[in-house]
């Protein structure tokens, strides 16, 4: 999961075109930490779709989602294992480890 957390903050900094190293991205309160609104956060998850290959389902669409970088690289994790073996419970699994609220 570190290499996705890694690859998540240069996701970040480059989907936000932030001003800031990626090892400046906090682990948690991203959504305070760097002003992220409904419109910055889909960005985000557009690119994080494209990176990691995975489509997320706008069931799982939360604040908390995006919110914690370990919630979102878990997320990542289950998504892409759950493609790997054609498991389709692996998109509710993984929002289990992360929560709930809409974006």
């Amino acid at each position: 999961m570190n290499e996705s957390k890694e690859r998540l903050r240069q996701i970040i900094v480059q989907a936000l075109r932030l001003s800031r190293t990626p090892e400046s991205i906090p682990d948690h309160n991203l959504t305070a930490e760097l002003g992220l609104d409904s419109i910055n956060s889909l960005e985000l998850l557009i690119f994080v779709e494209n990176e990691f290959k995975i489509q997320i389902d706008d069931a799982d669409l939360s604040v908390a989602l995006v919110d914690l970088l370990d919630g979102l690289a878990a997320y990542i994790e289950k998504k892409k294992s759950g493609a790997q073996t054609g498991n389709e419970t692996g998109e509710a699994e993984a929002m289990k480890s992360v929560g709930s609220g809409s974006l």
